[in-house]
C-alpha cells in the first residue's frame, strides 16, 4: 500500500486512516521512521498543518514518537485506549476530576446568567455537530460548546480554565471518537444540557453535565478495559 494523495481542504481524518493502514500493515514497522511532514504533506497533497494534526493523532495513541534531530518513529502497530495516555505530565483521570469540579457547577451558573446570545451561539454548535462526520471538526466544537457553556458564566476565568483543559486534551477527545466509532451519544447528552441551560433550570443543567462527564469516563474506561493488543497490556 501506498500514499494516495487527498488533495487540499480534505481532513485530517485522511491522513490519520491512510497512516494507521500503512502502519498496520507492515508498510511503517515498529522503529521505523516515518517522512518528515515536508514529506508527508507532498506526498498527500495537504498543508503541513493538516500533516500535523493527522500524526497528532497516532502520537495520542502512542503509536509515534518524535525524537529531537533524528524524526519520528513508529513505537506500536495499535492505538492504546485513550485512557490510558499520558498528557504532558498529567493523567487523563486527573484532567477528569478537575473538569468534574469546574463544569458541572459552571453549567449551573451559565443556566442563571447566559443570555439570549449564549443560547444561540450553543444552538448553533449543537446542530452543526448532529450531522458532522469529521471527528476533528466535530471536536473542534465539541470544545467550543464548553468553553461557550464556561462563557454564558460571565467568569473570564472559567473561561481560560476550561478553554485550556478541553485543548490539553484535544488530540486524547478526537482518538477516543475514533476508537469508539460514534458520536450519537456525546451528541445527546449536549443536547440535554443545552436545554437544561435554556431553560434556566440550574440544577438539571448541573445533573446534565453530571452525567455527560460521567459518560465519557465510562467510553474511556470501556476502550481501557477491552483493548487487547499486546502494546495495549
Amino acid at each position: 500500500m501506498s500514499i494516495t494523495p487527498i488533495g487540499r481542504g480534505s481532513s485530517a481524518d485522511a491522513v490519520y486512516s491512510q497512516l494507521l493502514a500503512l502502519i498496520q500493515e507492515g508498510e511503517y514497522a515498529v522503529g521505523a521512521r516515518i517522512p518528515s511532514e515536508l514529506e508527508l504533506a507532498r506526498l498527500f497533497g495537504v498543508s503541513r498543518p493538516v500533516i500535523r494534526e493527522g500524526l497528532g493523532g497516532l502520537r495520542s495513541a502512542g503509536m509515534i514518537e518524535s525524537r529531537a534531530g533524528a524524526g519520528t518513529f513508529v513505537t506500536a502497530t495499535h492505538p492504546k485506549a485513550p485512557g490510558l495516555v499520558l498528557l504532558d505530565r498529567y493523567e487523563t483521570a486527573d484532567l477528569h476530576e478537575v473538569r468534574q469540579h469546574l463544569e458541572i457547577p459552571g453549567a449551573g451558573l451559565a443556566a442563571l446568567r447566559r443570555t439570549d446570545e449564549h443560547i444561540a451561539a450553543l444552538d448553533v454548535l449543537v446542530e452543526r455537530s448532529r450531522d458532522e462526520r469529521d471527528v476533528v471538526n466535530w471536536i473542534r466544537d465539541d470544545l467550543e460548546f464548553h468553553v461557550t457553556i464556561a462563557s454564558a458564566t460571565g467568569n473570564a476565568l472559567q473561561v481560560q480554565l476550561i478553554r485550556g483543559l478541553r485543548e490539553l486534551q484535544f488530540e486524547q477527545s478526537v482518538e477516543m471518537a475514533r476508537l469508539a466509532g460514534g458520536l450519537a451519544a456525546p451528541h445527546a447528552e449536549h443536547h440535554a444540557i443545552l436545554e437544561a441551560i435554556r431553560a434556566q433550570d440550574r440544577a438539571g443543567a448541573e445533573q446534565a453535565m453530571a452525567d455527560h462527564l460521567a459518560a465519557i469516563q465510562q467510553r474511556v474506561s470501556a476502550l481501557a478495559s477491552h483493548s487487547t493488543s499486546p502494546e495495549q497490556a
